[in-house]
């Protein structure tokens, strides 16, 4: 009886423990801790992710360390990048998110806006695909059958120049009863910017 309960309190004592770690692990990643902190709960827990919204937090910083087997996002790294962020995993600096085949990524951002039917994603979809057109992230949502539609896409290795591209997707959008926008993301931003 005696050893069960040694046995029931060591594994409570563990359990805290690694409850205790694993909450200083959720909140070193989502308040920014030092980089001391990131070693230890690094080698306990063996792998930390980052994620875009992870190094949002660290804004403004110059350089993050993260403990090694540390896994950085594509996204993280791009915006890491963009924001003259140099990170560390162990002691190495992670490189910049390389392109395929040396070509940097030129995107635009594309809008649909309409009343929901069959068929909308598909048929922009297959004016992008025929223009070689890459769709980086999409999302839409329909509400009260209202349909909305952005896409992120890579213009880089397009078949058509961007105002051929623009013709064709408006073209598209008439056809399904739909507005589309198009915008080099550029010019998106400048629009948009606060």
């Amino acid at each position: 009886m005696q050893f069960n309960l040694y046995l029931i309190n060591l594994y409570l004592i563990v359990d805290t423990s690694l409850f205790l770690l694993y909450t200083c692990y959720i909140i070193t990643l989502t308040g920014g801790a030092s980089s001391r902190l990131y070693s230890l709960i690094g080698y306990i827990f063996m792998e930390i992710l980052v994620t875009l919204d992870v190094l949002k937090q660290h804004k403004g910083e110059e350089i993050i360390e993260f403990p090694p087997r540390t896994l950085i996002t594509k996204e993280a790294r791009i915006y890491a990048a963009k924001q003259g962020m140099k990170l560390y995993v162990g002691k190495q600096q992670v490189p910049e998110p390389g392109y395929s085949n040396g070509i940097s990524s030129v995107r635009a951002v594309i809008s649909v806006i309409g009343e929901d039917r069959v068929g909308i994603i598909a048929g922009i979809s297959d004016v992008l695909a025929k223009s070689n057109v890459n769709i980086l992230d999409i999302t839409q949502t329909a509400i009260e059958g209202l349909f909305t539609m952005i896409m992120v896409v890579d213009i880089s290795k397009s078949n058509i120049d961007f105002d051929a591209l623009k013709s064709r997707l408006s073209q598209k959008g008439q056809e399904l009863a739909v507005r589309v926008d198009a915008q080099r993301e550029e010019v998106f931003h400048f629009m948009h910017r606060i």
